[in-house]
C-alpha cells in the first residue's frame, strides 16, 4: 500500500467492510493492521477520488456517509502528507480498536521473514488480521509489493481460532487475467498452503479474501459477505474455491 492513495474510492470499500466484519463478529476485538507500506511513486495514476460518481455506480461502501466524509477530507491533504495511519481516528469514533503494525515503517523484500516474525502475538489474538500488500498475492517475479504464499501460511498458522486473516488483493492486469490470478484461482492456491477454504469478495477491481479456523467464525463472515453483496449488487461478486 502506498499513503499517497490514502482517501481514495477504493479505501472506501476497503474500510467499510472491515467496519462491517470488525462490528458484526463479536469475537473480533479489534483491527489488526498490516501494512506492507511502499513508498509513494512520482507518478500520480490510479487515483480515484470521485465519491459522487461513484455513488451513482454503486460502488461498495457509498452507503457508509460518515465514512465518505472522513476520507474525502483526508484526500485533500497534499499528496505527500497523506498519513494512512489516521484511518484509526475513524476507527476510534465508531468503537473499534486498531492496531498498526510498524506504522511509518516502509516495507522491505529482503527483510520480509523478519518482518512477519516479528508480529506481536496480541496482533493475532481475537483480531481481524488484516494484509495490505502494495498489489497483491504473489505472481512469478515477486517484490515488496507482493504477499508470498509462505507469509500467509506463516502468519495463518500462527494466529488462534477466534481470528479471521483478510488479504488485500489487486484484480488482475489484462496481461494477467486468467484463471490463476483470478479470486478462484487465488483461493485454490490459498488452499493448497493453509488447508482453509477462502471466502472472496470483489468489485472488479480489487477483492480481499478471507481465512478462517473456526467454522462459526468462518459461517458468520459468509453471512457478512453476502449481505455486503445484496446493498451492492450492481458491483460486488462473492464466492470461494468450489
Amino acid at each position: 500500500m502506498k499513503n499517497q492513495y490514502f482517501g481514495d474510492v477504493r479505501d472506501l470499500f476497503k474500510y467499510d467492510l472491515i467496519q462491517r466484519v470488525l462490528q458484526e463478529i463479536t469475537p473480533l476485538k479489534r483491527l489488526s493492521f498490516i501494512p506492507m507500506l511502499t513508498r509513494n511513486k512520482l507518478r500520480r495514476e490510479g487515483n480515484k477520488r470521485d465519491f459522487n460518481g461513484a455513488e451513482k455506480a454503486g460502488r461498495p461502501g457509498t452507503k457508509n456517509k460518515r465514512l465518505i466524509n472522513f476520507l474525502n477530507e483526508k484526500y485533500k491533504v497534499d499528496v505527500d502528507k497523506r498519513d494512512f495511519t489516521e484511518i484509526k481516528t475513524y476507527f476510534k469514533s465508531e468503537g473499534i480498536g486498531v492496531g498498526i503494525y510498524k506504522g511509518h515503517e516502509y516495507f522491505n523484500h529482503e527483510t520480509r521473514g523478519e518482518y512477519f516474525e516479528n508480529i506481536p502475538e496480541d496482533f493475532l489474538r481475537n483480531s481481524l488480521v488484516f494484509v495490505d500488500p502494495d498489489i497483491g498475492l504473489e505472481i512469478k517475479n515477486s517484490g515488496e509489493e507482493h504477499l508470498l504464499y509462505q507469509d500467509v501460511k506463516n502468519l495463518y498458522g500462527r494466529m488462534d481460532e477466534d481470528s479471521i486473516l483478510m488479504i488485500y488483493q489487486h484484480f488482475p492486469q489484462a496481461q494477467f487475467r486468467h484463471e490463476e490470478y483470478s479470486p478462484k484461482g487465488r483461493s485454490n492456491d490459498l488452499r493448497k498452503f493453509t488447508r482453509c477454504l477462502p471466502i472472496y469478495i470483489s468489485d472488479n477491481e480489487i477483492f480481499f479474501l478471507f481465512l478462517a479456523k473456526n467454522d462459526e467464525l468462518k459461517n458468520q463472515l459468509a453471512r457478512i459477505v453476502s449481505k455486503y453483496k445484496r446493498d451492492y449488487p450492481k458491483r460486488i461478486t462473492t464466492g470461494n474455491a468450489d
